[in-house]
């Protein structure tokens, strides 16, 4: 079998730095070396770290570990803080994976069918004394083709695209306005209602709880199917702007009643930002909250040094006091909705109030009284506007 090439040796000789994860090659005859080489290898780790995340290795004659690292399986991320010494069976084949809850399972018949709930981790086969193999198996699962069974499709790709092309011609615009939009006498004539527990082949559970015993509780509905879902998903009023949110493990959905609008800085911000559009007003209602977060925080001398931002209807202030993050909230990510900083106040005087069309903006204001040693980066501001009505 041919073996890889390399590049020539004029070319080797010529590279001072790979391009694409910035390792450096050091040049011939540098003295000392041993500081250029560990300058080459600590850009060689970072740039390696990612593959680094749940590797399996060994550390003991039946026992293995797991490096910590992070992934995302179903609809939910996973942060996963590493393990040692799991063991393994002797004398047979180990299948090892990550299952949603974050969680190491093994088996010696295989990994689970259904690929959308598991992040497969390794293959250990071990005789009598010990392991003889560890096969990494990380590959399959950011190395597939998507198909139809993983994506939870019934449907071909090429089946989905007639129904998008309107069966070609058949299915006339009328009679697509009909049944998606038409009243409902019209529209059952080109479609049928299915009860829900024709669907389901299982347990299906409602729980309808207070979450206090105060006069003012909230009230929720549980609703849980354990043979299809893995997390009880809960309607509830949300205290913030008083329309129905679904909460399903770490993710949140406000239902109906609200939208947002957003404005990103990529990068470092280095100075303030004023009139900044947002965009129109998308629905009539009124502005009820603002979300200020950035990936990396400022750091000054000064630690009242920071970011503040108004919002504004039109050119006209509608927040009492300004989301704010400064340097005393820490480095690194930080969000007024996580806790940090100062939360903004909305005005009660009618001037949060939008029509459709009103036109939403931001001053993004960044204060620096101190030295600046680390500037804002990638700042994000989210401005929440609840319906008059739901829409």
């Amino acid at each position: 079998m041919p073996e890889e090439r390399y590049p020539t040796d004029a070319e080797l000789l010529a590279i001072t730095q790979d391009p694409a994860t910035g390792v450096d090659y050091i040049p011939t005859g540098r003295s000392p070396y041993i500081l250029d080489y560990r300058r080459s290898l600590y850009r060689t780790l970072r740039a390696a770290e990612r593959a680094n995340d749940l590797r399996v290795y060994l550390d003991g004659d039946l026992t293995v570990g797991i490096r910590p690292g992070r992934c995302f399986i179903g609809e939910s991320p996973v942060v996963f803080a590493g393990q040692t010494s799991l063991s393994v069976q002797n004398s047979a084949t180990t299948s090892l994976w990550l299952d949603t809850n974050g969680q190491v399972q093994s088996a010696t018949d295989g990994l689970p069918t259904d690929r959308a709930t598991f992040i497969p981790l390794a293959e250990v086969v071990a005789d009598s004394s010990g392991i003889t193999t560890l096969t990494d198996l990380r590959g399959e699962a950011f190395l597939q083709a998507p198909n139809a069974a993983i994506l939870g499709l019934t449907a071909t790709a090429s089946e989905i695209n007639q129904a998008i092309d309107g069966i070609a011609s058949s299915v006339t615009p009328v009679a697509l306005n009909k049944l998606t939009a038409g009243p409902l006498d019209a529209g059952d004539l080109f479609h049928t209602h299915i009860n829900l527990m024709q669907e389901i082949a299982g347990e299906a559970r409602f729980t309808l709880t207070t979450d206090s015993a105060a006069a003012a509780a909230d009230v929720s509905l549980r609703f849980s199917l354990p043979e299809r879902l893995p997390f009880d998903t809960t309607l509830k009023p949300s205290a913030d702007h008083h329309f129905l949110q679904q909460n399903y493990g770490s993710t949140t959905h406000t239902l109906v009643g609200s939208t947002h609008l957003t404005y990103v800085h990529a990068g470092d911000l280095t100075t303030s930002v004023n009139d900044q559009p947002l965009g129109p007003a998308p629905l009539d209602g009124q502005v009820v909250a603002v979300v200020l977060s950035v990936a990396q925080n400022l750091q000054s001398s000064s630690s009242t040094d920071g970011l503040s931002v108004t919002v504004k209807v039109n050119g006209v202030v509608v927040t009492d006091t300004p989301a704010q993050l400064t340097d005393a909230d820490g480095a690194g990510f930080v969000c007024t909705d996580q806790g940090d900083g100062v939360s903004a106040s909305i005005k009660t005087d009618g001037s949060a109030s939008v029509s459709r069309g009103d036109l939403l903006s931001i001053d993004l204001t960044r204060n620096a009284s101190g030295t600046i040693t680390t500037e804002p980066r990638d700042v994000s501001v989210l401005v929440v506007v609840r319906a008059e009505r739901p829409e």
